[in-house]
């Protein structure tokens, strides 16, 4: 890129764009920058010698501006951007994870169409850039599975209640004075960014394109003290695991609560810290961890894909392939619920403990149709690992023998 020509125009400078600035100005990069487009001119900027602007046509009437990114958070403006900038044929790079995923399909054709160039690898994990590490390292092997922690303000939050004793609230609270956490948590803690991330991985691990009103998210918002004990007392953790596999030609995927044991990696992932394995048919599993909030975290892998958006090209080389995998919502899962019993109809095996709590198996289906349901009556669901399932019920059975005994 040339130090000479201001082809850069970035919009928005919050947590991210700041942080983004910062790599910029660090390596004499803020040469490049045209402008800043910020939606409020009377809110006081550091620093203030940069030339903001809040008229969008600043930047697409401008032809020497070749480079765009897009850190904004309204996720409709956000696609107005980036399909102008794209049909324009400019540079463009994104965090913006919720545009992402309800329009990446679209957004891959206009790139394809009119010679541009999309990258967001900002949008996923943090500072794990794992849509370069599903797409160079993994180029000649078979993901089948990618699970992980794929929001690090939820873990935030759980941390502080697992390890501080502390309640929800108060930890969110924390969650936001720190920055991991906007004043409206609602995407995080109900897991609704970890799902964008999650279905933006899958397109890029699995060639799907699958938009996220057609998918499974429950998050912690409704997770009580009753469940934290639970927990504790038989040695787990809960953390919210986003998780898609592919098996038999058939694609499962899930944003859930999540009991863990010591024996899963996600169970040491701590505070804001993102964790994320794959595992492939020839390679097996690996495991990759790195802060998945914050400006300089996220404002780096920004700034990683800005410099390198000359030579990196997003391929979607599993898009052929997926076309054979069919996506599937009929799957059973066995989860755990303080109100097992308000999910009666839709259960085909059931454990019950104490009262209502107890154990279920459920199609990923019929939990999407009971989220509304879930909600108005605060119920927790907490999702049971294949390994974690075993340790249960093993110690139920030995209580039952017990009994009887």
């Amino acid at each position: 890129m040339s130090t000479q020509t201001k082809h850069t125009a970035l919009f928005g400078f919050g947590t991210v764009g700041q942080g983004f600035y910062h790599y910029l100005a660090e390596n004499n990069n803020d040469k490049q920058l045209a402008t800043i487009v910020i939606k409020n001119a009377s809110k006081s900027r550091i620093p203030d010698n940069l030339n903001f602007t809040t008229n969008v046509n600043d930047v697409f009437q401008n032809n020497q501006i070749n480079t765009v990114v897009e850190l904004i958070s309204d996720y409709k403006e956000a696609f107005n951007i980036v399909k102008n900038a794209l049909e324009q044929g400019k540079k463009v790079i994104s965090s913006n994870k919720k545009m992402i995923a309800h329009h990446l399909e679209e957004l891959v054709e206009l790139e394809q169409q009119f010679g541009g160039k999309f990258l967001y690898e900002g949008a996923v994990a943090g500072s794990i850039p794992i849509i370069k590490i599903i797409n160079e390292h993994y180029a000649f092997d078979e993901i089948t599975e990618i699970r992980g922690i794929l929001n690090g303000t939820s873990n935030y939050v759980l941390t502080q209640v697992f390890e501080k004793g502390i309640g929800y609230q108060e930890a969110l609270h924390q969650a936001q004075q720190a920055g991991f956490a906007e004043a409206n948590p609602a995407a995080d803690v109900e897991g609704f960014d970890a799902l964008y991330k999650l279905l933006i991985l899958t397109t890029h691990a699995f060639g799907k394109f699958i938009t996220p009103e057609k998918a499974l998210n429950i998050g912690i918002n409704n997770l009580k003290n009753s469940d934290i004990n639970f927990a504790k007392a038989n040695n787990l953790k809960i953390k919210l695991v986003a998780s898609a596999k592919s098996h038999n030609n058939k694609l499962t995927l899930s944003v859930l609560p999540t009991f863990v044991d010591e024996n899963d990696d996600l169970f040491h992932i701590k505070n804001e810290f993102n964790g994320v394995e794959v595992v492939s048919k020839n390679i097996g599993s690996q495991f990759f961890k790195g802060k998945g909030a914050g400006k300089l975290p996220t404002g780096h892998v920004v700034f990683s894909d800005y410099q390198n958006v000359e030579k990196t090209t997003y391929t979607y080389q599993h898009v052929p392939s997926g076309k054979r995998l069919k996506y599937e919502t009929k799957e059973s899962i066995w989860v755990y619920s303080n109100k097992i019993t308000l999910l009666e109809k839709y259960l085909e095996d059931v454990v019950l403990l104490n009262g209502p709590q107890g154990y279920g198996s459920i199609k990923i289906a019929d939990l999407i149709k009971a989220k509304d349901l879930l909600n108005l009556h605060q119920v927790s669901v907490i999702a049971l690992s294949e390994n974690v399932k075993q340790k249960l019920f093993l110690q139920l059975k030995h209580k039952i023998q017990l009994v009887y005994a």
